[in-house]
């Protein structure tokens, strides 16, 4: 999850579980709400295309309108009991809520013969969607510190609990990899971390990388006891290189020399060779 950008850092003395039954009361709450207002697209069904065609877009305008609505409402929930968060970069609820006042402009349309009628309607539907679900966060919460700890702390657990799964395939190559990614990636995010902007940028590929890592964690370890486990292995390996060498280079790109320095491609050289060498 991209957890600052999108949606709040929780706290840690939040309850997953009662996050869990706030978000689904949001969703049945919607899910009526969508249910209760069906009926009005009856208005323009008509026995023409056009009218059937007219009522499905709305139709789909109008689910749309509530699965922002929702998405934005779960974003703020987040974000109200986060200590450090940003606000979300799109105003979801502020869409939604748009959206239906385009939905009623259109259904009143096919009942007025001027605009302003069904233009103050859709307006006054806009505002009373506002007045029910609140507008979406404006502002950043904490401190530009604090949020900056948190986006490193967030990836810094990611990828510990990753190197740990590794580890306890007790394969010492692919834990000393996985080790030195992880170093890798963390090193240019603690150097710049007195730097918002170059953390900001930073952010996303790190949790870019933390992404896929996590989802060929799972797929090694599907594979691992299985007929396919060199395959596997040697695949993850392949795409960790391609990972790290990449964030390597967009760090660079960045300004952040010396990402990996001297030990650390010795070290890297020296892990490659302890196949052959063990073969041999």
């Amino acid at each position: 999850m991209d957890h600052i950008h999108d949606t709040a850092e929780i706290a840690p003395d939040t309850a997953p579980d009662g996050l869990a039954v706030a978000r689904t009361q949001i969703e049945s709450g919607l899910n009526f709400l969508f249910l209760a207002a069906f009926p009005l697209l009856l208005w323009v069904f008509q026995d023409s295309f056009a009218g059937i065609a007219t009522a499905i877009a709305l139709l789909w305008v109008y689910s749309l309108a509530l699965r922002l609505i929702a998405a934005g409402q779960q974003i703020h929930h987040d974000y109200d009991h986060a200590d450090v968060a940003r606000a979300p970069r799109v105003p979801r609820k502020v869409i939604g809520a748009i959206l239906i006042g385009l939905v009623v402009l259109v259904l009143a349309g096919h009942k007025y013969d001027n605009l302003w009628i069904p233009g103050l309607t859709g307006v006054l539907a806009t505002g009373l969607a506002l007045a029910a679900f609140g507008a979406d966060p404006m502002r950043d919460k904490g401190s530009e510190r604090a949020r900056r700890q948190a986006t490193l702390d967030s990836v810094e657990t990611s990828l510990a609990s990753l190197t740990d799964r590794v580890a306890a395939l007790d394969d010492a190559t692919l834990t000393l990899k996985v080790e030195a990614a992880r170093r890798l990636v963390l090193g240019p995010m603690r150097r710049v971390s007195g730097n918002p902007g170059t953390v900001e940028r930073l952010d996303r590929p790190a949790r870019r990388v933390v992404e896929i890592m996590e989802h060929e964690i799972d797929r090694l370890e599907a594979a691992w006891n299985a007929q396919g486990h060199v395959f596997a292995r040697r695949r993850f390996l392949a795409k960790l290189d391609v990972m790290t060498d990449s964030f390597e280079t967009f760090a660079m790109q960045n300004g952040i020399r010396g990402s990996r320095d001297a030990f650390e491609r010795q070290a890297d050289k020296l892990i490659d060779r302890m196949p052959r060498e063990s073969a041999a």
